[in-house]
């Protein structure tokens, strides 16, 4: 299904993206067993990297934002292909629906060069989510940008909704048009109204986008762990070191927290990897 619109309006002076989340952040929460408050967190993380995801230019470009707070640590990551995931340490001690106040936010961008690009900026005094990603695009790449996320759970603890509105004014972009978007709460209600007209609707209902100029894509998560890609990382480490673990241990058990699996492997394994 497509779950995300990017589209130029205001005399192509102002990029805008609309997400439907809602699957994408249901998979997160069904795979890490998470709280209320750190489904929300988690989600709008993962919807804010949606977009971050969608700016990428190669088709070999990968994106990832690690947040360091008062509650503890989250990371998100996506490619180009829109396969977007994360994960939340002690979910337990998030009791807010923001990042904290005390820490840092970090952006590792690979486009898919020989160097990737790093940029660390300090979290926001108000501890807001949205504000978090906003001082990253101001401070490390001078880029004013607008971004409202919004995750909705129910009292079971499933999400029900969750969507995501950014408006990211180009470099040529005007005072008086940038000064006139939508920002803040006035944002956030445009990203709630997805949940009722969609995408398409709310990008020609409040932007007057045009359809013909609508660039839709579809975003999912998925991590990219596989047996086969586990083993190609343990080589790394030498017939040695793992015949070491297997004799402590007596298997080698790797944890993937993207997807929250285990993988296991025997002595078997290990000689099939050192013919």
């Amino acid at each position: 299904m497509e779950n995300v619109l990017r589209t130029l309006i205001r005399d192509e002076q102002v990029s805008l993206t609309l997400i439907e989340a809602t699957k994408l952040v249901s998979e997160a929460v069904r795979l890490h067993h998470l709280t209320p408050s750190s489904s929300i967190i988690l989600g709008k993380a993962l919807a804010a990297a949606t977009f971050m995801s969608a700016c990428l230019k190669e088709e070999t470009g990968e994106i990832s934002v690690t947040v360091r707070g008062d509650f503890g640590s989250l990371c998100v990551s996506g490619n180009r292909k829109l396969y977007i995931r994360g994960y939340i340490d002690s979910a337990e001690n998030w009791k807010s629906c923001g990042f904290g106040n005390k820490g840092t936010f970090t952006v590792v961008r690979d486009d898919g060069y020989s160097r990737p690009f790093v940029g660390t900026c300090a979290l926001p005094e108000s501890g807001d989510a949205d504000g978090a990603f906003e001082e990253y695009y101001r401070i490390s790449e001078q880029l004013p940008t607008f971004i409202a996320t919004v995750v909705e759970m129910s009292e079971e603890g499933k999400c029900t909704f969750a969507s995501a509105a950014v408006l990211q004014p180009l470099p040529f972009a005007d005072e008086k048009t940038i000064r006139e978007l939508p920002k803040g709460k006035e944002l956030e209600k445009i990203a709630e109204e997805i949940k009722a007209i969609g995408i398409k609707k709310v990008a020609e209902s409040y932007f007057s986008a045009k359809s013909a100029g609508l660039e839709l894509r579809e975003a999912a998560y998925k991590c990219n762990c596989s047996r086969e890609y586990l083993k190609g990382v343990l080589v790394s480490l030498g017939k040695e070191e793992l015949e070491k673990i297997l004799r402590e241990e007596g298997e080698i058990k790797v944890h993937c927290h993207y997807c929250n699996r285990d993988y296991r492997f025997t002595g078997k394994d290990v000689k099939e990897m050192f013919p």
